[in-house]
């Protein structure tokens, strides 16, 4: 069978012109069905996200609660970063000095060391060196464990206070007391940083 272009020439316009309508057709409501599940996806993306913010408008006095107790347990722990670390480092070491002498040893030296930064805070170290009877130093110790912001000891160092006598002298057991150390102590307390 031959065709005659001629005389099939509208029916093969009509029937070309509605192929291209149904393909345009088709590619639109492919394009929209795709559309819609990409939002379906992304509907189903947000809705865990959105629970759980408005999981936190509920909670939001609890969570207001306990971001105040962790600033004040922050507190108890380190020093605040409103200061500067030699400012920190400053009371620290007058704080340490006095609860020393008030256990009842004499410092005989301290030291602010170099301070090292850490992942959001600063490490403010102290060398301090000071004598006294061993019951001082048990309450220095003791001291030192209730101090806020909290002082950690790294090392400490006693050695006895041997009195030192010449050749045919007595030594003045009044004044010698042979419980008496020599302590050195490496302590450090934390700043947090801004």
């Amino acid at each position: 069978m031959k065709l005659d272009f001629r005389r099939d020439r509208s029916r093969i316009v009509v029937a070309t012109t509605l192929g291209l309508v149904a393909l345009g057709f088709a590619y639109i409501v492919l394009h929209f069905l795709m559309l819609r599940s990409g939002f379906v996806d992304e509907i189903d993306n947000i809705q865990p996200r959105t629970a759980r913010l408005l999981g936190m408008l509920e909670s939001a006095d609890q969570l207001g609660a306990a971001s105040g107790a962790a600033r004040e347990l922050l507190g108890d722990i380190a020093y605040a970063p409103g200061r500067d670390a030699a400012t920190a480092a400053a009371a620290l070491q007058s704080d340490v000095r006095e609860l020393m002498a008030d256990a009842g040893l004499s410092v005989t030296g301290s030291q602010i060391l170099d301070t090292r930064a850490g992942e959001g805070y600063d490490r403010l170290q102290l060398d301090v060196t000071a004598e006294g009877n061993v019951d001082a130093l048990d309450e220095a110790l003791s001291g030192l464990e209730e101090l806020r912001p909290l002082v950690f000891v790294e090392s400490v160092k006693v050695k006895p206070i041997r009195t030192r006598r010449r050749r045919g002298d007595e030594v003045d057991t009044s004044i010698a007391d042979p419980r008496n150390v020599n302590a050195r102590f490496t302590l450090f307390a934390l700043r947090l940083q801004n």
